[in-house]
Order: structure tokens, then C-alpha cells, then sequence
């Protein structure tokens, strides 16, 4: 018996069962079970999660533990509606664009993303005017806007603004309202958020509680994407790999999100058997875990086994300001740019991030900036703002095998079409399938598409290694 080909084939069985497993998982809740009485649904437990309306649910913030999951952006507030609409009918959203860096709807089935409306593309009602346009007054005060979102069997007539949630009326609809820093606290309150109507196919509108009554699903929360402790652990351990690190690279990988099997594959990067990646490239692009579809997510795996400290050093790409103080709405190669630390799959909490506003005070001239990213005992003297220096918090927290690993996220948030740097730009074709390709010279081209804006990663032993070999800026 060939005993290395066994090892193998048992290990690319227990990856593709993982990943298998995986994409039907649905152990953790975004938002607890709770139901508004005003509904008529029976009253749940909400968890500690606050219920803004008898329609929407939430806040979901990195701040609340009862929502933090999905790698939530700290800069942004989550608002979801779960409905489920009659044939013929139309729901009705009738809102005032948010004093913010972005804002935008997304529609979702079975946790993808169906469809979405950016602030840009959402046309003002008569007499109002959109301040998401370049160059428009961002605090104009007439700034009304309606959005239709249609049933099954419905084909909405005369609506400026259509959202297809691709009803067929055996599906929960979905929807999550986001808004990227808020310039204000009315712009996170619930008094902000899109007011439903619902007008059925016999012309009658219901408003309010009523509508609620009509459409509301009972589940007032999403049930989210996540990895079985157990699959974790045969994940780490594939064959070929170091399970003391797997699947963090040194130096640092990043990919491009594409489909949830290929980003879990990422633990079968190094390993000896590549199918699952294959197979999983061949998925093509497929939407997850409540995925925004104005962003682009590019992920590393991290993990101390490497070193306590990690530098990352890339460039930033330009964004307009936002804030109250910016009376005008700039452009930008992007509206909006993010990297965060996050737990393993298992958890998918998010940690910390630093955005585009942050480092905007930290580049040199040629826009190039410096992260550091660490425990909060290990950071070292010199990553502060003074030595121009931005810090990322790695979190305290281990993984379920003990290891100080985690998970970094950038985004790239509704780029600009012919910034030729995105993550948008990045193909599959740019993707190798393991570290091996090509007889040990990687044929990934990632980077080659982003260049500088797709940051480098150094691992230093500790705080003391990198203070001795960085020179403070300041």
C-alpha cells in the first residue's frame, strides 16, 4: 500500500467534506430571535439585540457581541428586514439619503445577494436632490428618495428605484440597509431608516403596523455562515501543511473573495492534494455570508507562529471626505477603503479596522502608509501617530487550537471604473491554485493587478525587533 497516496486522498476527501460542510453551515445568528408584538409574531428572546422598528431589526454593529459576526465593518451600521411578500404586491421604502460616506440597499436569498441599489444610482423623489452625487450640497435639505422592492409574480410600473429581491414566494426576502460613517448620530438612529408600505396587487396600501402584520417573516435576525469547530480542525491539519500556522502564509497572501468553497480552500493552499482549489475556481463568482456587493473583499490569514508583530505597508487610493464639516461630495478612485482584523471562521467576529479617513494624516506624499498590526501588550513603542504609523488591533483572543491566529480584510468599497488598482480588477485567471504551481514559482498575479495598493506583509518576533529596525517618521 501506497501510503503517502492514501494520506493524501483521505486528506482531499476530509477537505472537500469540509468544505462541503461548511457551505451548508448555519450555526450562528447575526441578530437573536425576537419578533415586534406590534408584528402579531410571538414575542422571542432578542439577546440583548435591539429592535429598531416593527419592519427593521438592528443595529448590527462590531460593537454589540450579539451582532458582531460576519466580519462586520467597524465603520458601518447594519440594518435587516426578513419579509415575505404576496403575490402582485410591492413593497415601499420611502427614506431621506444619510449624511454619510456611503449608503446603500442590498436584496438577498439564501444569504446572496440578489440585487442592490448604491446612493449614487438611487434617483431623488421630485424637488429633491441626491448629495451622493459628485459635487452636490451634502446637506441639502430636501433629499427624499423611494425605493420599490417587488413581490412574486409583480412587475412594478412607474418607480424610479427598483430593488429585484427575486421573489418566487417559497423564499424569505432579505434586506440590509447600510450606512458607512455616519456624519451625525440622527444619521444612526432609527428615526433615519427607509419607512415601509406595502401595496398590494389589489391597489390598497398598508402602512406601518399593518404592513409589519402583512409581510413580516416571524425569524426577526439572520442566520449566518460558520465553520464547525470540527471542520476547522481537520482544515488546519491538511495534509503537507504546518498546522502550527495553517493557513496563514509567510510572507504575507492575500486573495480575492470569489465564492465561499475557494476562500475556504485557502487552508489547502500549501497542501500537498489541490483539488478542492480547482474545483472550487471553477465555481465561478458566487455571493456569501450577506456579502455587499459594492465591495470587493481581498483576505489574508495571519498568525503569530510567524512573528508577534506584522507591517503592513501598501498605498492608499484616493477617497472623497466625509464628515460634518465637508459640505460638498468629492470623488475619488474609491468612495471608501478599509483593512480589519478578524477571528477565525469559526467565530467570524470582527476585532478592529483602520479606514481610508484614518490614514489620510499618516502617508508620505506619494500616499504610501504603515500598519502595524498587534496584540495590544505587544505594540511596539514606535507604531503610533507620531512616528506616522497607524496600529490594528490583533485581539487577545486564540482560536479553538490555542494558536494566535485571525483574518484580515481589505475592502475596496464602490470603485471607481477606471481605477485600473482595485480589487474589482482582480479575475479569477489572477488566482493560482496552490503555492506550488508551476514547479515552485507561484503564478498568482494579485498583486500584479493591484501593485502597490495590495499591501505588503512583515513579521517581526516582537515589539522590540520592530522598534530596532523601523525609523520613526516623526
Amino acid at each position: 500500500m501506497n501510503t503517502q497516496s492514501t494520506t493524501v486522498n483521505r486528506s482531499a476527501r476530509v477537505i472537500a467534506a469540509a468544505l462541503i460542510g461548511v457551505a451548508m453551515a448555519t450555526g450562528l445568528t447575526m441578530l437573536s430571535q425576537h419578533t415586534d408584538r406590534a408584528s402579531g409574531a410571538s414575542q422571542r428572546d432578542t439577546g440583548g439585540v435591539p429592535q429598531a422598528t416593527c419592519f427593521w431589526f438592528g443595529p448590527a454593529t462590531m460593537d454589540n457581541p450579539a451582532t458582531n459576526l460576519a466580519y462586520p465593518e467597524e465603520s458601518a451600521i447594519y440594518w435587516g428586514a426578513r419579509f415575505r411578500l404576496p403575490a402582485g404586491a410591492t413593497l415601499l421604502l420611502d427614506g431621506k439619503y444619510p449624511h454619510a460616506r456611503f449608503m446603500s440597499l442590498n436584496a438577498y436569498l439564501d444569504k446572496g445577494a440578489t440585487d442592490d441599489l448604491i446612493d449614487t444610482e438611487i434617483k431623488p423623489s421630485k424637488g429633491s436632490v441626491n448629495p451622493y452625487k459628485a459635487g452636490a450640497n451634502r446637506y441639502a435639505p430636501k433629499r427624499t428618495y423611494r425605493v420599490a422592492v417587488p413581490g412574486p409574480d409583480t412587475t412594478p410600473r412607474g418607480f424610479a428605484n427598483v430593488l429585484d429581491s427575486s421573489a418566487d414566494g417559497t423564499k424569505i426576502q432579505e434586506l440590509i440597509y447600510r450606512v458607512y460613517m455616519p456624519d451625525t448620530a440622527g444619521d444612526r438612529s432609527v428615526g433615519s431608516l427607509p419607512k415601509p408600505s406595502v401595496k398590494l396587487k389589489s391597489g390598497k396600501v398598508l402602512r406601518g403596523t399593518k404592513a409589519c402584520r402583512a409581510i413580516n417573516d416571524s425569524q426577526r435576525y439572520f442566520t449566518m455562515q460558520t465553520m464547525p469547530s470540527n471542520v476547522y480542525t481537520a482544515l488546519v491539519n491538511a495534509a503537507g501543511t504546518d498546522p502550527a500556522s495553517n493557513p496563514a502564509q509567510d510572507p504575507l497572501r492575500w486573495e480575492k473573495y470569489f465564492n465561499l468553497p475557494l476562500a475556504l480552500s485557502i487552508f489547502s493552499y500549501g497542501a500537498t492534494d489541490e483539488s478542492s482549489r480547482v474545483n472550487a475556481k471553477a465555481l465561478g463568482e458566487q455571493g456569501a455570508y450577506y456579502d455587499n456587493l459594492a465591495v470587493k473583499y481581498t483576505v489574508a490569514p495571519i498568525n503569530q507562529a510567524f512573528g508577534e508583530v506584522l507591517m503592513l505597508q501598501g498605498k492608499l487610493p484616493t477617497t472623497p471626505s466625509s464628515g460634518k464639516s465637508v459640505k460638498k461630495m468629492g470623488s475619488g478612485e474609491m468612495r471608501f477603503w478599509s483593512v480589519c482584523s478578524n477571528s477565525s471562521p469559526v467565530e467570524t467576529r470582527g476585532v478592529d479596522c483602520v479606514n481610508d479617513a484614518q490614514l489620510k494624516g499618516l502617508t508620505d506624499a506619494q500616499r504610501n502608509y504603515t500598519i502595524v498590526v498587534s496584540r495590544a501588550a505587544d505594540r511596539p513603542t514606535e507604531a503610533v501617530t507620531g512616528c506616522k504609523v497607524a496600529w490594528l488591533d490583533w485581539g487577545d483572543a486564540k482560536d479553538i487550537l490555542d494558536r494566535d491566529s485571525g483574518t484580515l480584510i481589505l475592502r475596496n468599497l464602490a470603485s471607481d471604473p477606471s481605477f485600473a488598482h482595485s480589487t474589482q480588477k482582480i479575475t479569477l485567471a489572477d488566482v493560482d491554485v496552490t503555492k506550488n504551481d508551476n514547479g515552485g514559482v507561484t503564478t498568482d498575479n494579485q498583486r500584479g493587478v493591484m501593485g502597490d495598493y495590495l499591501p505588503t506583509g512583515t513579521y517581526f518576533a516582537d515589539e522590540i525587533a520592530f522598534d530596532n529596525s523601523f525609523d520613526c517618521a516623526g
